[in-house]
């Protein structure tokens, strides 16, 4: 027995056994594996948003051509206009007539007729005018005079001014009377056409002794003064005749310009027109009623 004992002493004493085993860590608990059902199922990739159409915008439509009859008559427009401007170049003192309103012109009283100075008036350039003289004055001639006149016709044939400036016509011989001896013999137009201000002459040609304005083709027939072709007849009365003086003559034949009376029952309006009765009414009573005066 003692010989067990020595042996195996841990069976006669159990305590002592347990006091010298000592104690290992227990190991912690395994976490147990989820199953199958506890599984999370992996979030689905999110499908990409369709594409956003972006609005296209359409081709620029280009600009419809305009019919041709359309273009064609800007075009003609357009050529008419500048046609009109170049026109008006060579015939209008602008500078003289910018310093001008649309009016009359002035009066300085009776005047004797004097031609002015110009060397393509030959003989009758600087001369004053008389009635009784055919081969100077003849018939179907014309000459430009200056009212109101600087006294010195030279000087007067340097001015400008279209405004005080007139056409003196001794009208045809015949039903006209430019052979008479007397007033009634001549008509003195303005030199201002009444439709854009350009400057008229006299036509002395057969079948043509008309005043005839170069730029638009207004048309004056003597001698009344009336415009009856061009532009300016179609204007409303008084715009439709040009403005024109009131001549008279004294016993030696000398030819005068009464004061004029502006206004469109008598003179007219120099730029604007007269009533072209007034040249019976007015103007040319009142030369046979000076006459010889």
């Amino acid at each position: 027995m003692v010989e067990d004992e020595k042996k195996n002493p841990s069976s006669s004493d159990p305590t002592s056994q347990d006091e010298k085993k000592v104690p290992q860590p227990q190991p912690a608990p395994a976490r147990p594996s989820p199953g199958p059902a506890a599984a999370v199922a992996p979030t689905p990739p999110r499908p990409a948003p369709p594409p956003v159409a972006r609005p296209v915008a359409p081709p620029p439509v280009p600009p419809s051509a305009p019919p041709k009859s359309a273009g064609r008559r800007t075009f003609l427009k357009l050529a008419v206009a500048v046609a009109a401007v170049l026109s008006l170049v060579p015939f209008v003192p602008w500078g003289d007539y910018l310093s001008h309103s649309v009016g009359s012109t002035g009066t300085a009283g009776r005047q004797k007729v004097t031609v002015d100075n110009n060397p393509k008036y030959g003989a009758a350039a600087g001369k004053p005018v008389n009635v009784n003289d055919l081969t100077t004055f003849p018939p179907d001639s014309h000459w430009v005079i200056t009212y109101p006149s600087s006294g010195d016709p030279t000087q007067d044939a340097q001015n400008p001014d279209t405004f005080v400036k007139f056409e003196l016509i001794r009208l045809p011989a015949g039903d006209l009377g430019g052979d008479a001896k007397e007033a009634t013999a001549f008509v003195a137009f303005s030199k201002v056409c009444v439709h854009l201000w350009c400057s008229p002459n006299y036509n002395p040609l057969q079948n043509h002794e008309q005043y005839e304005c170069p730029c638009h083709g207004s048309i004056y027939e003597i001698p009344d003064g009336k415009a009856v072709q061009g532009p300016a007849s179609e204007q409303p009365p008084p715009t439709n005749a040009i403005p024109m003086l009131t001549l008279a003559s004294d016993s030696t034949g000398q030819l005068f310009i009464e004061p004029p009376i502006w206004d469109v029952d008598h003179n007219g309006v120099i730029g604007y027109g007269r009533n072209y009765s007034s040249y019976l009414s007015y103007i040319k009573p009142a030369a046979e009623k000076q006459e010889g005066s």
